[in-house]
């Protein structure tokens, strides 16, 4: 049997053709349009999916559903977005599931993208070894995400919250950072690519011009002692507070931290 995934990102919509083996018979993808709001976002997923329905070779008559991971605190009962940051301006309430299942005449699911992230580790990546087991996991990118495994069912929470990890706090001081949603001393603050940004000017004095991520790892290739490889050490240093915490609250067989 074959399947379509979709992944709605921020910079990109990614999309395959995948058996239930986990094999990728066929992508496709395209440009997120993350200014002009939730709708296009929706009708650009659909159309990703719609292309590669066209891929007669991978798809033909043997599709059997639609699953898709999406940003957000998403219902996944009822298939839509229950909540979202304005990161994504008119994403909350979105009827994923109902909108693919309509244009594409296929069943479809839908849930937080981390989620299905801990879900696609659990079946077919490092997680393997604990199908029944509990496990943590930790997307490093823009942002911090998180997921909560057990015995292979996601912890979605009562109110589709539950593995925002990225929230759980390393600081109550008065100046600690803020992370990209505003909430001050987080996990995200200090351990996204911005927060890895933020300790390298930190450390190396520099305040002013552009710095992404690839310039602090740059920075730490040319100079193993140097401010770069000194703000790696550090944030490292701040996802063990964050790893601390959560294996006292959960005590899991296995933390994974992957993400871009």
């Amino acid at each position: 049997m074959r399947y379509i995934g979709i992944d709605i990102g921020g910079t990109k919509i990614a999309g395959g053709i995948v058996t239930g083996a986990g094999e990728i018979l066929s992508r496709f993808e395209r440009p997120t349009p993350i200014k002009d709001g939730g709708e296009t976002i929706l009708r650009t997923a659909i159309s990703v999916a719609q292309s590669l329905l066209e891929d007669k070779s991978a798809a033909g008559e043997q599709i059997a559903g639609v699953g898709i991971g999406a940003g957000g605190q998403i219902d996944t009962v009822q298939g839509l977005v229950y909540s979202a940051t304005d990161v994504i301006p008119g994403w909350k309430g979105i009827r994923i599931a109902e909108a693919f299942s309509i244009a594409l005449g296929l069943p479809a699911a839908v849930d937080n993208d981390v989620n299905v992230l801990a879900l696609g580790e659990n079946r077919f990546g490092a997680a393997r070894a604990f199908p029944n087991g509990t496990v943590v996991f930790l997307a490093l990118g823009t942002g911090v995400g998180g997921a909560i495994l057990t015995n292979g069912c996601v912890h979605h929470g009562a109110h589709w919250s539950g593995g925002e990890l990225g929230h759980i706090l390393l600081s109550m001081d008065a100046d600690a950072r803020k992370d990209t949603g505003g909430a001050r001393g987080t996990l995200e603050a200090y351990c996204s690519g911005p927060g890895l940004v933020e300790t390298y000017r930190e450390l190396s004095g520099k305040s002013g011009g552009e710095i992404t991520g690839h310039d602090v790892v740059k920075d730490a290739k040319a100079r193993p002692d140097g401010p770069g490889a000194r703000a790696i050490s550090k944030t490292g240093e701040y996802l063990g507070f964050g790893l601390v915490t959560l294996a006292n609250a959960l005590d899991p067989d296995l933390f994974v931290v992957g993400g871009g």
